[in-house]
């Protein structure tokens, strides 16, 4: 199966280990991974508040790269999908605006039809992927490994934008931890946001919405988080360690890549999935690599 793939910002920069276990679990899923190298940033949630056009033509030129490759368009950033989602919509349902766009877009020798899938890692591997092939596929059975699921915002909400999910009630990543030998865990704040877009206003409200979620999942008994973007990741990883401190107690909760849980279950070592490069250190979960 061939994608274009987008990793976005963070997976080549902040959260490098993502990118680098996406492109480990990608070989041996048989997903042909095929970069879009001029892609720029998505503008996160922000630029549209200051230039909608340029917004949209941000994220319409990197749907028609993937276009112009007859890819669909495959993302492992939550906000990026939220985001190419609304440009594809707007540009579909807007001519107006679409002409605008494609003629930026021409300057580069760029025109957009509306004709790019676009999906997320976390959609491939029950959608193209699915169930049975996915489990035929572990040999490293994560069991006993207790996880909690963090969808975060913007890969359920607003609802109107995904039509085969209930926001209120995703079980995508419960379903997967299942396949792949876990235990998924139950807990206040699996569909909550995260408050990363907060942080840079103010990142003591990040602390205490995150800190809230990463307790309720230690104390209904995960022994790892997962998560299927990596603005997510940042926060319930790289601020822990103010969040204890607000919360005045230890958390130690590891918190994964959704790829390198798969890769994991795959029999892939910490190692090759990075591990290593998170903030919180994922050494309690080495026992459950294959021998």
């Amino acid at each position: 199966m061939k994608f274009a793939y987008y990793p976005g910002c963070s997976a080549k920069s902040t959260c490098k280990e993502l990118n680098i276990a996406m492109r480990k679990v990608a070989v041996a899923l048989d997903l042909e991974l095929t970069e879009l190298e001029s892609a720029t940033c998505t503008g996160a949630r922000e630029i549209r508040a200051i230039d909608p056009i340029g917004f949209l033509a941000l994220n319409v030129r990197i749907l028609a790269l993937a276009e112009r490759d007859g890819l669909p368009l495959m993302t492992v950033c939550n906000t990026c999908t939220l985001n190419l989602i609304d440009a594809q919509a707007t540009f579909t349902e807007d001519p107006y605006l679409a002409r605008q766009v494609n003629e930026r877009l021409a300057e580069e020798g760029l025109e957009y039809k509306g004709t790019t899938r676009v999906t997320h890692f976390l959609w491939v591997l029950f959608e193209d992927i699915g169930a049975d092939r996915l489990r035929d596929l572990v040999v490293n059975p994560l069991t006993g490994m207790s996880v909690a699921a963090f969808y975060g915002c913007h890969i359920t909400r607003p609802p109107g934008k995904y039509g085969f999910i209930d926001s209120r009630n995703n079980r995508s990543l419960e379903q997967l931890s299942e396949l792949l030998g876990c235990k998924p865990v139950d807990y206040t704040g699996r569909t909550e946001c995260c408050g990363f877009h907060t942080a840079a206003h103010d990142e003591r409200i990040a602390i205490k919405l995150t800190g809230q979620h990463i307790q309720s999942a230690k104390t209904n008994g995960a022994h790892a988080m997962v998560t299927p973007c990596p603005l997510c990741h940042t926060v319930l990883d790289s601020f822990q360690k103010e969040i204890e401190k607000d919360a005045g107690k230890k958390l130690d909760m590891p918190v994964l890549h959704l790829p390198q849980l798969v890769g994991l279950a795959l029999g892939m070592s910490h190692d090759e999935l990075r591990l290593d490069k998170h903030v919180v250190s994922t050494e309690t979960l080495r026992p459950h690599e294959a021998h």
